[in-house]
């Protein structure tokens, strides 16, 4: 069981690459081997060719006087060959070609050499003693078998050189085929390893319930986990080579967005880092949680709008009301309105409250189509609501705003199939003339909206400067009165 659990191990990256060397080393050796004995095979070549040159000019000499021009350079020739042949050196071919001459290397040849070099001493001596005389062409005669014994030997060793060079490129040749095929039988499997290894992770990631997403140095996303794409509504093509901050924004700790599909995201980020055979690899683990950020949401808007309007509540008022005080400056003034429709307890009477809601929700949104981007308008009673007017310039425009809310109820309301008349009564105040904190001011407001009822409703009163309210200049639109 060990040894089989062994031999599923897999290779590690050094082991194949000691493996590659291996094959290299033996491979290069093979080359250097037949390379040599190419080299050997040149040589023997030329020393073949130079003997077979010495065997002629030799039987020339025998067939010639030696007193002639010719047989002097023939000489001169001879000798410098023999000598080559047997200490190495530059030798000028018969072709008139330069060549350098190792000495000769096996024994057998160095003894055929010897005997030429014997013979050629004693034609010397004698051809010194008695040109042309018989003893000395005897002598340069006799050279014919010794040269030919070296031919022979030097014949048989540039046979053997080539047939060995031959052999030891045919074994390069085989052992680059096989090199090359074990080195892409090891690659091969390395591949498949790490491929399997890749489909294993993302497998594993894909059972993961959490949003796994892989990142590259530059930190945009190589690769995410199905449920990764699933959380963020994109396919994992889309995802890949993408941020995940051009997806999603950070607001108070947690990452929110919306799919491509309208619906919103909100997920936490858990950074990380996993081992790969690449190094160190980046991940980041996304956690949904949008239902729970949806819930907080609902919870803080519940809390600070009314659930049937929708419009802010008296809580978001007071927060609204805390930071425009705390806003206002010497040339832009606070404007408060309070408004309280006028007869809106009989529609309740007369049409149930189902149509009262709906008249509340349709009067909201008139409202709201009347004011500037600036203003807020909160519902603050049964059929109360507070409008905070940021930036006003003076009284006069104050009251330009409260006729402009108050024309809102100039046409009638069409609920369920009922016409239904409303009317309205607006009490102004501005800070700082008329308070400098919300109770004042609210107060100044509702002193003023009564008095715009007591005068008749449907009207806008604007407090006076640190005293009563004083009515608006009349109009025809809002019907005040004095």
């Amino acid at each position: 069981m060990p040894s089989h659990r062994a031999s599923h191990q897999p290779l590690s990256p050094r082991l194949f690459w000691v493996i590659a060397a291996g094959f290299v080393l033996f491979e290069s050796t093979l080359l250097g081997l037949a390379y040599q004995y190419t080299r050997n095979q040149h040589r023997l070549t030329e020393q073949l060719a130079l003997v077979h040159q010495g065997s002629a000019v030799a039987w020339q000499m025998v067939s010639s006087p030696s007193s002639d021009a010719a047989s002097k350079s023939r000489q001169l020739w001879l000798d410098s060959m023999l000598r080559a042949l047997e200490s190495g050196g530059n030798v000028v071919s018969l072709e008139n070609t330069l060549a350098q001459l190792p000495p000769l290397d096996s024994p057998n040849a160095r003894l055929a050499a010897s005997r030429i070099q014997t013979h050629w001493d004693e034609f010397t001596r004698l051809n010194r003693q008695a040109p042309d005389s018989t003893a000395a062409r005897g002598e340069l005669a006799a050279m014919a078998a010794p040269f030919h014994e070296l031919s022979n030997i030097l014949s048989l060793e540039r046979n053997e050189a080539s047939q060995t060079a031959a052999v030891m490129g045919l074994i390069a040749v085989a052992a680059g085929i096989l090199t090359f095929i074990t080195a892409g039988s090891l690659m091969l499997h390395q591949i498949l390893r790490f491929a399997r290894s890749g489909q294993m992770l993302r497998s594993m990631m894909n059972q993961i319930g959490a949003g796994v997403c892989i990142l590259s140095s530059g930190g945009r996303i190589a690769d995410a986990n199905r449920a990764a794409c699933r959380m963020l509504g994109r396919p994992r093509k889309m995802l890949r080579g993408k941020r995940l901050e051009e997806i999603l924004t950070l607001n108070d700790g947690v990452w929110t967005g919306d799919r491509p599909d309208g619906l919103p995201i909100a997920v936490e980020r858990i950074p990380g880092q996993i081992n790969s055979h690449k190094g160190p690899l980046n991940i980041v683990t996304l956690l949904d949680v949008t239902a729970r950020h949806l819930t907080t949401e609902c919870l803080l808007r519940l809390a600070h709008h009314d659930p049937l309007t929708g419009l802010p509540n008296r809580a978001y008022l007071e927060k609204r009301f805390k930071d425009e005080l705390t806003d206002i400056q010497s040339d832009m003034l606070l404007g408060v309105a309070v408004l309280d429709l006028d007869g809106f307890k009989p529609v309740n009477d007369t049409y149930g409250h189902a149509i009262g809601d709906s008249l509340l929700v349709q009067i909201a949104q008139r409202l709201s189509s009347a004011l500037r981007i600036s203003d807020m308008l909160a519902r603050t009673g049964g059929d109360e609501f507070v409008v905070l007017f940021p930036d006003v310039g003076s009284r006069e425009s104050l009251a330009q705003l409260g006729e402009r809310l108050l024309s809102v109820f100039n046409d009638p309301f069409l609920i369920a199939g009922h016409r239904i008349t409303m009317g309205c009564s607006i009490g102004l105040s501005i800070a700082p003339d008329d308070g400098t904190d919300q109770d004042s001011l609210l107060r100044a407001a509702d002193a003023a909206m009564y008095q715009a009822k007591h005068a008749g409703k449907r009207r806008v009163r604007l407090t006076a400067v640190k005293g009563a309210g004083a009515p608006l200049p009349a109009s025809p639109r809002s019907r005040v009165i004095g």
